[in-house]
C-alpha cells in the first residue's frame, strides 16, 4: 500500500551556514558540473540579504574585483540561477546598468531519499529553500523496480518540467553502507542512469543518514563541534560530524550505531545478527512491541495520539526502547566523545517522553568520572535525508578538496 504526502518549506534562514560547511567523499556517477567559482558563495550571500543589485553593487559589497563579479554572475545567469530583473536609469549618455537577482523559482538541486519504508524527494533553489517535496510510504521491502516507480511518480508530481535548466545535480540517499560497497545488490541500481537520462545532471550517492546528519549540522550552524547523529525510523542509522565535516571512518562505517548489540539474547536483525539496536528502536520494532501489548497502530503517524493518551502498556515499551538506545549511546559516546548527540525518529519526533527516559539512563551508566553528553532532538524531520542530499549538491567543495572527485 502506498501513501503519498507533501510538506511545507522548513529550511530557509536555518541554512545560512551552508557556504562554510563541508561533507565527506561519496560516490558520484556521470559527468560532473563545472566546479563553482571559488567566490560564488560570497556573491550568493549578498543576494540572500537583499533583492536586486547591480554588478558594481556586488563588487562594492563583497570587495571582489569587477572581473571576478562578472565571471560569477555571468555563469549564474547562463545556468538560470540568476536573472536580469531591471535596469538603473541613467541621465545623459551611457547604457543603463543591469540589476540582477537570484531566481527563487529556479531548481538548483534535487534530493532523493530511498529510506526503509518510504521514498522522499525534495527540490531546492539556490538559497537552499524548499521549492517542493513529496513522499510515498510503502510496506514491506519493494524491489528496485518498484522503488524506481515510486521515485518517478514523486518527481512527476513535483512538476519540474519548466524548472530544470538551472539544475546543478541530484543527491541520492540510500539505506546502509553495504549498498555503496555492493551496488549491484542495491535498491538504487539502475536508478542513477534513469535520473541522468531524464535531467542531464550528475547523481551523487551516499548513505541517507549521512545526508540527514549534514542537513542537521547546517541547521545548527556550528562548524566547530563534534556531533553524533542517531536516526530511528524504519531502520536505525548514525553518523558523526566533526569540525564541520562528516567523519566516515576507514570503510564508511563510522557512526553505524544501529547494529551495536544492546540485547543478549535478542531478536534476529536483518543484518543476520541478533540483539542489534535496530531490533529494539526502529519504528517497526516499536510498533511490534506495542502490538504485543494490545496497541495496534496502522502507521507511525498514530504514535503521537498513543503517547498523548499514555496507556499503561506504553511504559514498558518506552523503557525497553530507552534502555536499548542508552546502552548504545554509552558505548558510542565513550569512543567518539561528541559535544552533543542528536536523536531523531518517529517516536522521538512525536513526544519528549523517550528523550526524558533516556537521559537519566545515560547519566547513570557513565557515572561521575565522565561528562554526560547533551542529548537533544533533531531540528529537522523525516525529510532531513532528502534535504541533506540536495544541500550537498549546492556546496560540493571545501578548501583544498573536491568532494566528488
Amino acid at each position: 500500500m502506498i501513501r503519498v504526502s507533501s510538506r511545507q518549506d522548513f529550511c530557509t534562514r536555518e541554512m545560512e551556514e551552508i557556504a562554510a560547511s563541508s561533507v565527506g567523499p561519496m560516490s558520484t556517477t556521470g559527468s560532473l558540473p563545472t566546479p563553482a567559482h571559488p567566490r560564488e558563495a560570497e556573491v550568493i550571500e549578498v543576494f540572500r540579504g537583499g533583492g536586486a543589485i547591480t554588478r558594481a553593487g556586488l563588487a562594492e559589497v563583497t570587495g571582489l574585483s569587477r572581473s571576478t563579479i562578472s565571471a560569477v554572475v555571468t555563469r549564474l545567469v547562463d545556468e538560470g540561477a540568476v536573472k536580469v530583473v531591471g535596469h538603473d536609469e541613467r541621465d545623459g549618455r551611457g547604457r543603463p546598468t543591469e540589476q540582477v537577482a537570484v531566481d527563487r523559482a529556479a531548481l538548483r538541486a534535487l534530493g532523493i531519499d530511498l529510506a526503509h519504508g518510504a521514498a522522499r524527494v525534495v527540490a531546492l533553489n539556490t538559497f537552499g529553500e524548499v521549492l517542493a517535496s513529496r513522499q510515498a510510504e510503502h510496506e514491506g521491502s519493494p524491489g528496485a523496480r518498484r522503488r524506481h516507480e515510486l521515485v518517478e511518480r514523486l518527481l512527476g508530481e513535483l512538476d519540474l518540467s519548466s524548472a530544470t535548466p538551472a539544475l546543478r545535480g541530484i543527491g541520492l540517499g540510500i539505506s546502509g553502507p553495504a549498498a555503496l560497497t555492493r551496488p549491484e545488490r542495491a535498491p538504487w541500481s539502475g536508478l542513477v542512469e534513469t535520473l541522468q537520462a531524464r535531467f542531464a545532471a550528475p547523481v551523487h550517492v551516499d548513505n541517507t543518514t549521512r545526508f540527514a546528519a549534514f542537513a542537521e549540522h547546517l541547521a545548527a550552524g556550528d562548524n566547530g563541534r563534534t556531533t553524533l547523529h542517531v536516526r530511528c525510523y524504519q531502520g536505525v542509522g548514525g553518523a558523526i560530524v566533526r569540525d564541520g565535516a562528516l567523519d566516515l571512518g576507514a570503510d564508511g562505517m563510522a557512526g553505524e550505531i544501529g547494529h551495536l548489540p544492546v540485547e543478549m539474547p535478542g531478536m534476529t536483525c536483518r543484518c543476520g545478527r541478533s540483539g542489534c539496536l535496530e531490533t529494539v528502536a526502529s519504528t517497526p520494532a516499536v510498533l511490534s512491541a506495542l502490538r504485543s501489548h494490545g496497541i495496534v497502530l496502522r502507521s507511525p503517524a498514530e504514535l503521537r495520539a498513543v503517547l498523548e493518551a499514555r496507556p499503561p502498556q506504553l511504559r514498558g515499551v518506552l523503557e525497553r526502547v530507552a534502555h536499548g538506545i542508552a546502552r548504545a549511546l554509552v558505548l558510542a559516546t565513550t569512543i567518539v566523545d561528541p559535544d552533543e548527540v542528536i536523536l531523531t525518529g518517529d517516536l522521538v519526533d512525536a513526544d519528549d517522553a523517550l528523550l526524558e527516559t533516556i537521559r537519566p539512563l545515560v547519566a547513570e551508566s557513565v557515572g561521575e568520572r565522565f561528562p554526560v553528553i547533551p542529548l537533544d532532538r533533531g531540528r529537522l524531520d523525516a525529510f532531513a535525508g532528502a534535504t541533506g542530499a540536495a544541500l550537498v549538491v549546492l556546496h560540493p567543495r571545501r578548501p583544498g578538496k573536491d568532494l566528488f572527485a
